[in-house]
């Protein structure tokens, strides 16, 4: 029955480890998907609104490549600022429209005047949207630069070179920054499934647009080397990273999600797998044990039979009660009387090496051999039964002084006894042996002139092996009987 029971309860906990692990997973992989779903709808709304402007930026460099002619002098270029001014008016979101020849000359809408020493330092043919839109023609550029006439330190640029129509050739750069917080704005309103961090940067591992997160550059170095190996996601330092490309394939809108953010919503999900299966196991091992319980019964009730040749139903408790009670008597008894000396009431020998081995190690730990004085002397005056009286009496009054002190004491062998101290200093150590020599010393017996003292010897255990603190023991025992007898030697 026990086996049976126990291959069903295996098998319960298979099943359930098998099922909640495929559960674990499929939840795991549910919220990757939810993750991946939002990050593309962010990437999508991220993408849309800058290949809007991106196709104005196009137009805008066709129609000024066909229809106007840039002049380096202010008032031939009235048309060309006219025509800049109402493509600005259109773009919600536009900061403003830089027009720059090969020559460095530059028209910028709305217009804003620099100081003399600004409008020295500042040359557009060496800003970044620039040198990349001269060199490759193909491609709108996207770019996070400064714009030091509106004093922003950060603006989205989208730079396109102006190809003349006649000969091909390339005769300036068409730029338009746009609002950093507008982007960032859409990441911060977005809802995503889970708690995560979304961000832009670009393939180097520099950000592009952050929502107030603080990041290690390593990381993102990691991040941007990790997005040209894996395609769509990867796991890195126990993060979850999801990425899309936006802006004609050069930024990533990146998406971070802790893996222990997935693993409590998986754990959450997965807990009806783990109380399913753990009631399972409860009902089961109600089963077996009302199982077991009605086999007992039936069982007591064949043996009352036997015993007795009646069945008396009402009686099987009692019964089991009395054979437990009684058993458990007899084994008190039995290690009661395996470690307990007959005569005085100590622990024996055999209790005494066990303790003492266990104790050995103990630093605070104190041992005493004690040794009746002139006891062979009692037994040969008086007889052995006043002998053991006399063993007797001094085991007695050692149990009696030691209180509720943590002190074992043990008949070590003939007259000999042994104290253990646990945590209790030398000093009071001593004093409890001197109180209970004192205590022997002015005892008073039937038999006239019968005066009982003792020695003892006091070590400290833990400092060396066993067998060295019991032959320090016996030693200054040893010195106690030398010097006189009735005395303690302690050091």
């Amino acid at each position: 029955m026990n086996i049976c029971f126990s291959v069903i309860a295996a098998t319960f906990i298979f099943i359930g480890i098998v099922v909640g692990l495929s559960q674990w997973s499929a939840v795991q992989e549910a919220n990757k998907s939810q993750n991946r779903l939002y990050l593309g709808n962010v990437a999508s709304f991220l993408d849309k609104y800058l290949d809007g402007y991106e196709s104005i930026v196009r137009e805008m460099t066709r129609i000024a490549a066909d229809r106007h002619t840039f002049d380096k002098k202010n008032e031939n270029d009235l048309t060309l600022r006219n025509w800049m001014i109402e493509r600005l008016r259109i773009m919600p979101d536009a900061l403003s429209i830089i027009h720059v020849d090969n020559n460095g000359h530059y028209i910028r809408l709305p217009y804003v005047p620099l100081s003399s020493d600004e409008k020295n330092r500042w040359d557009p043919r060496k800003e970044p949207w620039f040198t990349i839109s001269v060199e490759d023609s193909d491609e709108a550029h996207y770019s996070i630069s400064r714009d030091p006439f509106a004093n922003r330190e950060h603006v989205i640029t989208i730079s396109l070179p102006i190809i003349n129509g006649t000969d091909g050739s390339n005769t300036g750069v068409l730029a338009l920054n746009l609002d950093l917080e507008k982007s960032t704005e859409i990441l911060n309103t977005a809802l995503p499934p889970v708690k995560s961090r979304t961000f832009v940067m670009n393939r180097q591992g520099e950000l592009v647009i952050n929502p107030g997160y603080q990041f290690d550059p390593k990381v993102l170095k990691a991040i941007a080397l990790n997005a040209r190996e894996y395609r769509g996601d990867f796991v890195m330092n126990n993060r979850y990273y999801a990425y899309r490309t936006i802006g004609s394939q050069s930024w990533l809108v990146v998406h971070e999600v802790e893996e222990s953010v997935l693993g409590d919503i998986a754990f959450r999900q997965c807990m009806s797998t783990v109380l399913g299966t753990l009631a399972a196991l409860i009902v089961l091992l109600f089963c077996w044990w009302s199982t077991r319980a009605a086999l007992n019964a039936i069982f007591m009730r064949i043996a009352t039979s036997i015993r007795s040749g009646a069945i008396n139903p009402a009686s099987v408790e009692e019964l089991i009660f009395e054979e437990i009670h009684s058993s458990q008597q007899r084994q008190s008894s039995i290690a009661h009387e395996a470690l307990t000396d007959g005569l005085t009431g100590l622990n024996n020998r055999r209790a005494f090496d066990a303790d003492a081995a266990r104790l050995s190690a103990d630093p605070h730990a104190q041992l005493a051999m004690i040794d009746i004085d002139n006891f062979k002397k009692i037994n040969d005056t008086w007889g052995h039964t006043v002998g053991d009286m006399v063993l007797k009496t001094v085991a007695e009054l050692g149990l009696r002084l030691r209180g509720l002190e943590n002190i074992s004491l043990y008949r070590y062998g003939g007259e000999e006894i042994a104290v253990i101290f646990q945590g209790i200093s030398a000093e009071k150590a001593q004093s409890y042996l001197e109180k209970w020599r004192i205590t022997v010393n002015t005892r008073t017996f039937r038999e006239k002139d019968l005066k009982v003292s003792f020695s003892a010897g006091l070590c400290k255990m833990g400092g060396a092996p066993l067998s060295e603190t019991l032959a320090c023991a016996d030693r200054r025992l040893y010195q106690a009987k030398k010097n006189g007898k009735n005395r303690i030697v302690a050091a």
